[in-house]
């Protein structure tokens, strides 16, 4: 058994477009008699509260075996404070990277990092750091990514990218050119796939690329979790992957959450290629999962919503709406929309 659902990561103030991701699941392994209950990630604060309050009244319990930050962003690791408040927490997966690096505390969100940290110490919740090969419930959750070496790389452009304030420039005006174009990309639906335009270049920034990418295997399906890690990040956990699992051609995803919430700037056609098959040669039925906000205006991206769909992926988008996945029964629940081939443009 297997169920797994997205919660809706909205803006946290007022008009806000910040997407997030806030994800909890309950599988079943041989060797427990009841389900382990997961979550990866917790959105903004507030959807901590949300996440507690939906595990205990679709999963009947306030138990949560394992808790995992994928990476220090306010829409990612906030609202996680809220469920170590709320809920029985087994073990705490997250990176701490005053080990690291001795300039960690300039990386922007610390403070979270610290008060989750000290959260945890305080009501004695075991803490791991996520690393390539860390393996809980007979091997039912697995860490593909990072590596030390490669983390410890990508703190260090983290660090330099706050002390050096280039990269937030850059951020601020291509948020601003998005808000101009007054038309959510989910409205310019096509009848076909357009010409792809997505292109091999990683532009996303060495924060995202040392998310925790984790792959869940339950009930003979295969889910892959990737909060916003990015290009070089997916190819390493493909690595990994193929090393335990076997090719993807072989033993295809049966679902993949895209990175960052659908941006452009975190996959590329190769490494779609390799993970979901070529056009027209998809290695299976793959269900695509991206968390967006319904104010973004650039999430999801629909040079990634149309390469997913080109690959055989239905895509799915939260906007607003709690996904679920697997064995489930709820009534009033009805089943998601996918999304269309879409308009590309520079986004």
């Amino acid at each position: 058994m297997y169920e797994v659902d997205f919660l809706p990561v909205e803006a946290e103030e007022g008009g806000s477009t910040k997407s997030g991701d806030a994800i909890c699941m309950r599988i079943t392994t041989p060797s427990r008699d009841e389900p382990v209950v997961v979550v990866i990630d917790g959105g903004f604060g507030a959807v901590g509260e949300d996440l507690a309050a939906h595990i205990e009244q679709y999963y009947g319990t306030k138990r949560v075996d394992l808790v995992i930050s994928t990476h220090p962003d306010g829409d990612h690791i906030n609202g996680l404070v809220k469920v170590l408040e709320n809920c029985e927490v087994g073990e705490l997966m997250m990176h701490l990277p005053w080990k690291y690096n001795r300039q960690a505390a300039e990386i922007s969100n610390f403070e979270r990092i610290v008060e989750l940290y000290d959260l945890a110490v305080r009501k004695s919740i075991p803490i791991t750091e996520p690393f390539t090969g860390v393996v809980r419930f007979d091997g039912a959750v697995r860490v593909l990514g990072p590596t030390v070496a490669f983390y410890e790389e990508q703190l260090a452009g983290d660090v330099s990218a706050v002390t050096g304030a280039v990269e937030l420039s850059a951020r601020g005006s291509f948020g601003s050119q998005m808000l101009a174009t007054g038309k959510k990309v989910l409205e310019r639906v096509l009848s076909a796939f357009p010409v792809e335009t997505l292109s091999d270049a990683d532009e996303t920034s060495a924060r995202n690329k040392g998310s925790v990418i984790t792959l869940v295997q339950a009930d003979g399906k295969r889910l892959l979790f990737t909060g916003d890690a990015g290009i070089p990040s997916l190819d390493h956990a493909a690595d990994e992957y193929e090393r335990i699992v076997g090719t993807f051609s072989d033993y295809p995803l049966d679902l993949l959450q895209a990175p960052h919430h659908g941006s452009h700037r975190n996959v590329g056609p190769t490494v779609l290629n390799r993970i979901l098959g070529r056009k027209g040669e998809a290695y299976g039925s793959t269900l695509a999962v991206i968390s967006s906000a319904k104010l973004s205006e650039k999430h999801p991206s629909p040079k990634v919503t149309n390469a997913l769909g080109r690959r055989g992926a239905t895509v799915n988008v939260t906007e607003g709406t709690t996904l679920c996945y697997g064995a489930t029964n709820r009534a009033g629940w009805g089943p998601a929309t996918p999304v269309p081939p879409l308009e590309e443009g520079e986004w």
